[in-house]
């Protein structure tokens, strides 16, 4: 449904007929997005009526103002990261595309902290960071995804997380845009004592801004963000080289950083090495192996998969990655040697195979940018899924691996899914003073009904809350990656969890009292 005209030229005003447009052709590219088919049954989502480019806070205040003054629905759009990105309540929505507000504001080198606006990826700041010696903490969605993204809007596990922590943790600063069109800044922003704390003077709103999951742009805009930083160890300029972009690399594992591919007789052995590595606080980023599986396009990658014999697949799950860096030669060899100890005590081994450093090269870039999570879980001629997720203790993470695989099989063996390996991706949180991260992986075909049927199947298990997964909590990433009108989640789950959602909703309706940012992701003041 198209905006009416009065609306649409008042939007037209604020940034020129340049920046907006209602081309049908240009509207479809932002709503069709790998998953709609298995969320919407629809190749596409819901078209917007809109989509507008602004430029600058003021303009996404003005447009904010006119969607309230018209009763338009809006979603701000940045990375464009899962399903969540660009999924819409109604037809009567405008998007906001904030790819014109790009710049890197501030690197305050000294104490450790980055300006940013929402179009700056974590390639883009991490390259002018490494000139400073530092290093902003990402997630697994790689170098291309957006850092108030991450931190501020949406969510995701990271490979550097076990040194760097992640997610609201890193916020440090807000200016943040309601959907009233008010405008406010957190912490010392706001009190014009610079960007350096989101929690005073004055009451914390981190928790209200984010809190587990993120609103996916349900409650305003963030236009701009600081972030914390950590240490770099590498050099301050590398390149990447390769024959086409999909397998570009540095040549060797970078200065400064020393890589290892332990294998271990099982998955548990896995895990108990790689909590009591975290504690030990030796590993600049960590996780399960991925790859290096890379070809030209998606299709060849697939096909290339498809030949790998089922050991090499397997080998995944009892394979951990473990990068390390320091400043200087003796911190190193500390570290080292302090790995090589663990790795013994739990009867891991450096197979030379895995362990060839061109290789190494590839998972040295993975492990920096957590780019591989994307790339190399599948997702190529088929999507793939992640069901029955965990954050918590080491304990809790293998008790729900052990649930899960069964109730993925049944799927798997009557033809619904593929699952190579039986793939698990698992990584340490903060060095596992808050527990670790669990994702149970499997591809399906959106092009075949049986799949698809398959895997809504697994979907509602996965996600009743009187289902076998109940004591997990929320599951599927804490409820963060629904599409609420589909899946019900917050609201089918609330009740079980001491009304969480009623807090949900009266946030939503303080933030939002006409309800104008769209929810699909979050939460709506009342349910329909």
């Amino acid at each position: 449904m198209a905006l009416i005209k009065d609306a649409y030229l008042a939007l037209e005003d604020i940034v020129g007929s340049e920046y907006i447009t209602q081309d049908p052709a240009i509207l479809d590219t932002y709503n069709q997005v790998w998953g709609n088919k298995l969320v919407f049954d629809e190749k596409w989502s819901t078209r917007p009526g809109a989509v507008i480019l602004p430029g600058n806070t003021e303009e996404v205040q003005k447009i904010v103002r006119v969607c309230n003054r018209y009763k338009i629905t809006f979603k701000p759009f940045s990375s464009g990261f899962e399903v969540v990105s660009t999924a819409l309540i109604t037809e009567n929505s405008i998007i906001l595309d904030l790819r014109r507000m790009d710049r890197i504001l501030d690197i305050d080198v000294k104490n450790m902290t980055a300006i940013v606006e929402p179009y700056v990826s974590n390639y883009r700041l991490q390259m002018e960071l490494a000139k400073h010696g530092l290093f902003n903490s990402t997630i697994c969605c790689g170098p291309s995804g957006g850092v108030i993204a991450a931190a501020c809007a949406h969510f995701g596990s990271g490979v550097t997380m076990v040194s760097t922590g992640g997610l609201g943790r890193n916020v440090l600063g807000t200016e943040w845009v309601l959907p009233t069109g008010e405008l406010i800044k957190l912490g010392t922003a706001e009190a014009g004592g610079g960007w350096f704390s989101a929690d005073g003077p004055g009451p914390s709103l981190r928790g209200i801004l984010r809190g587990q999951s993120g609103a996916n742009g349900g409650h305003g805009v963030f236009t701009k963000a600081s972030v914390k930083l950590y240490p770099w160890y590498g050099p301050p300029k590398w390149e990447f080289k390769g024959p086409l972009p999909s397998l570009k690399q540095p040549e060797k594992v970078l200065d400064g950083y020393k890589l290892f591919l332990i294998t271990f007789p099982s998955e548990d052995h896995l895990m108990e090495a790689a909590r009591e590595i975290g504690q030990a606080e030796i590993a600049y980023s960590m996780s399960k192996v991925h790859g290096p599986y890379l070809d030209e396009g998606n299709d060849e990658l697939w096909a290339m998969v498809q030949k790998l014999p089922k050991e090499a697949l397997g080998m995944a799950n009892i394979t951990l990655q473990v990068l390390i860096g320091a400043p200087t030669n003796r911190a190193m060899e500390y570290r080292e040697q302090c790995l090589l100890k663990i790795m013994e005590r739990r009867e891991g081994k450096l197979l030379p195979e895995l362990n060839d450093p061109k290789d190494l090269a590839w998972h040295c870039m993975y492990m920096i940018w957590s780019m591989g999570t994307v790339r190399e879980t599948f997702r190529m001629a088929s999507d793939f899924f992640i069901a029955a997720c965990a954050d918590g203790t080491q304990d809790m993470v293998k008790k729900i691996r052990a649930e899960a695989i069964p109730c993925i099989q049944k799927y798997i063996d009557d033809g619904s899914l593929v699952n190579p390996g039986g793939f698990a991706f698992h990584l340490p949180y903060e060095h596992y003073s808050i527990g670790s991260h669990l994702e149970n992986i499997f591809q399906y075909d959106p092009f075949d009904e049986k799949s698809l049927e398959g895997t809504r199947k697994l979907m509602d298990e996965a996600l009743d809350p009187k289902g076998q997964f109940r004591s997990y909590g929320v599951p599927l990433l804490g409820g963060g990656l629904q599409i609420e009108p589909a899946s019900h989640v917050v609201q089918n789950w609330g009740p079980e969890y001491d009304r969480f959602d009623v807090w949900l909703r009266k946030i939503k309706e303080s933030l939002d009292p006409n309800n104008l940012g769209d929810w699909s992701a979050y939460v709506p003041p009342i349910f329909p």
